[in-house]
């Protein structure tokens, strides 16, 4: 038992230290400054947007959707490594205490979105209902003990085969949790309340009963706790090199139609490959589309002119700065070093290609901007176009040259 609670003290001290390391790097000035500056901004706007809701606005499915997508994603950090899988397969019967440890944990770290969610929402429920800090206090109180349901049940569905059992279960749990916070928030009958809580922790109860005699899923657990880390890794090497990220490449074929133009040239050749490498290498083109979509959401549903023009901007300055990693992606490669190509021509091929991605990013977000506010989508344009290329031609050239 001891040897057991050795190991995860460790493992958890090994992935506390390599958090705290990383995270160094990412909590960096700027992005402080842009932290600082979106959450003061988002703040004036939020309670700006309160002011302007009226007694039939329905904002208890905003809450429950948000809470609920909260305490739906509920993992449990295994801290396991491939070698586990031989070394500790023989030991699976006492490792109870080393899950439990690990469930722990868990809940711990998954507070902090509790906390902010409940946070945030508080106002939106104040203006709703009306009610005092108890009832938020209450809410807080039964986020928790879904939240640790949740975590339970998705323990339990680790060990189904099927991925599409899987996916059942995500779904059915956040409609379940869903319903609970919305009945809530709205006051409902308590008895419809207590029967949607009831049905939660039934679920629960027969999840552990299913799989009470299941043996551990090594390869399961195994590939989520990569995944994990692996995500983790990701978000870190956009601010500094990360020798643990495993390149992954998907050849996403649709996307050849982006090349056809490029020439057959030695001066094109790092053109030809930064603008491949941004399709099909690594997380560009998936975090190229998620702030887009992000920064989509935002313009859309934020009333003011002003909050319009800020954020397109600033989820264009966010894309660009997350971007300039692209750069590095052949430091390591020996075989770039073999194009007859100057370094002249690497830079200006990258920043070229940085710049048309910004532009590209600030006409969407523009022409989306036209169906809520002509005058919004007009001057976020002309901004949104110097920005890029201002920011490109001195911030990001500046950076790349000392790397």
């Amino acid at each position: 038992m001891n040897n057991v609670n050795e190991l995860w003290s460790k493992r958890f001290k090994e992935y506390n230290n390599e958090t705290k390391r990383y995270l160094k790097y990412m909590l960096n000035d700027h992005l402080k400054f842009v932290l600082i500056f979106a959450i003061g901004g988002g703040a004036y706007y939020y309670q700006q947007w309160l002011a302007t809701l009226s007694s039939s606005f329905r904002g208890e499915w905003i809450i429950a959707l948000l809470l609920g997508l909260i305490v739906t994603r509920s993992p449990i950090a295994t801290f396991f490594k491939q070698p586990d899988l031989v070394f500790l397969l023989p030991m699976e019967e006492k490792l109870k205490t080393y899950f439990r440890k690990s469930a722990t944990a868990s809940f711990v770290l998954q507070l902090y979105s509790i906390i902010i969610g409940v946070a945030v929402l508080s106002p939106l429920y104040m203006k709703m209902t009306g009610n005092s800090f108890n009832a938020i206090l209450l809410l807080f109180v039964l986020m928790l003990v879904i939240k640790a349901l949740n975590m339970s049940m998705q323990w339990s569905s680790n060990y189904f085969q099927e991925p599409s059992s899987r996916w059942v279960d995500l779904i059915v749990r956040f409609m379940l949790n869903m319903a609970f916070i919305y009945l809530f928030v709205l006051n409902a009958y308590p008895l419809f309340i207590v029967a949607v809580g009831v049905l939660l922790v039934a679920l629960t109860a027969y999840y552990r009963a299913l799989t009470k005699k299941k043996p551990l899923p090594w390869e399961q657990l195994i590939e989520l706790e990569e995944r994990r880390v692996r995500f983790f890794y990701r978000m870190a090497n956009m601010f500094t090199d990360v020798p643990h990220v495993k390149e992954r490449v998907k050849r996403r074929k649709y996307l050849d139609v982006f090349l056809s133009n490029i020439p057959f040239a030695a001066s094109a050749s790092y053109r030809y490959l930064y603008t491949r490498s941004f399709l099909r290498a690594g997380d560009y083109l998936g975090l190229f589309l998620r702030l887009s979509v992000i920064g989509i959401a935002l313009g859309w549903f934020i009333p003011f002119l002003y909050g319009k023009i800020i954020v397109t901007i600033l989820f264009v300055y966010l894309t660009g700065f997350q971007l300039m990693t692209m750069w590095k992606q052949y430091d390591l490669k020996l075989w770039t070093r073999l194009y007859p190509v100057s370094s002249d021509v690497r830079l200006r091929s990258f920043l070229q290609l940085l710049k048309g991605i910004l532009l590209l990013q600030t006409v969407v977000l523009s022409l989306v901007l036209l169906f809520t506010n002509v005058m919004a989508a007009i001057i976020t344009l002309v901004i949104g176009v110097l920005f890029s290329i201002v920011f490109v031609n001195t911030y990001v050239k500046r950076r790349v040259q000392f790397k």
